[in-house]
């Protein structure tokens, strides 16, 4: 029974190599084609991917089907790039839109480019998102006790960025300590 189950693991591997070296040009170029170079071969993989996990449904004439699986990992790529896309965006505006000129306080900016970006993400969902430490917590999936402790370290970093800023400004300009 074993020998005869390590057999058949053997023969769909051989079939899935041979189908894999008959099909890898042609499901790349197609990528290609329509995602670039670059991503071409993270496409490819994919397709491949599922390939194996569904290769006791892939028909004998493999070329289309892995040409039609091809098509939903490009759609699905194409998918996430735009979101992502869409996501630098939203970042960068955000950014542009909450820097030193609209805050008046380049030092507010600068401990804020100081801190790891879950104590930003905390912050932000107080500060700039609006919402209750309850909702928030529901945004990062914690309990809202939870979240109020992780608010208080971030806010305690913050202040503790500005204040090292604020003591080594007036320590390299006494002047304008004045």
């Amino acid at each position: 029974m074993i020998k005869r189950m390590m057999t058949a693991d053997h023969e769909r591997e051989a079939r899935f190599r041979r189908a894999y070296e008959q099909a890898y040009g042609r499901v790349y170029a197609y990528a290609a084609r329509r995602v670039g170079v670059d991503a071409a071969d993270e496409v490819t993989a994919e397709v491949f991917l599922v390939a194996w996990r569904r290769f006791d449904v892939m028909p004998r004439d493999q070329l289309p089907w892995l040409y039609g699986v091809a098509r939903n990992v490009v759609a699905r790529y194409g998918a996430t790039q735009t979101r992502q896309e869409r996501a630098r965006k939203a970042l960068a505006s955000e950014r542009a839109g909450s820097g030193p000129s609209e805050t008046g306080d380049p030092a507010l900016w600068s401990a804020w480019e100081q801190l790891s970006a879950s104590d930003r993400e905390v912050l932000a969902l107080i500060a700039w998102e609006e919402l209750s430490v309850h909702e928030a917590a529901i945004a990062i999936g914690c309990s809202a006790p939870v979240f109020s402790v992780r608010l208080h370290r971030a806010r305690k970093r913050l202040e503790r960025l500005l204040t090292q800023r604020t003591v080594t400004d007036h320590v390299s300009n006494p002047s304008e300590a004045r």
